[in-house]
């Protein structure tokens, strides 16, 4: 056994320590986050027979659909400002996610999730009104090359 596959086992037994020892949710969530990173690092390096099947399931090759000519999406008429998307009302920041804007919906769940809930509605609001822009800039950038 190898130094790097007693870390993660060292981190994983920390973890439960701590889950044991500490009464306070936001403890227990750092100590079940610092769990499932152990996992993930023995994932990745652990020389064991099932790690490797994981990472060879993670890592297939998957075959992507025909992309169409970007000047499609240059030379189309862009969607008006502040436009009204009813999916993204309901869905708010979930509707980034769902979409495939990891960032835009990181970024909106961190508003919203560290103001308290104050910011909410204006997250919601600002998620119906910018998506459909916001997802045709995204197609845009994810075709173009720099």
């Amino acid at each position: 056994m190898t130094v790097r596959d007693v870390i993660p086992i060292l981190l994983i037994l920390l973890a439960a320590g701590l889950w044991v020892l500490l009464d306070v949710i936001f403890w227990d969530v750092s100590a079940l986050l610092l769990g499932l990173l152990a996992v993930a690092l023995w994932i990745g390096y652990s020389r064991v027979r099932p790690a490797q099947r994981i990472r060879n399931a993670l890592a297939r090759e998957v075959p992507l659909p025909a992309r169409a000519d970007p000047a499609d999406l240059y030379y189309r008429p862009s969607p008006p400002r502040l436009g009204w998307n009813w999916a993204a009302l309901i869905l708010g920041p979930f509707w980034y996610l769902v979409a495939g804007l990891w960032a835009h919906g990181a970024i909106l769940l961190a508003l919203a999730f560290t103001s308290g809930g104050l910011l909410i509605p204006l997250v919601w609001l600002y998620a119906a009104l910018k998506a459909d822009e916001d997802l045709l800039e995204f197609r845009i950038a994810r075709r173009s090359v720099y």
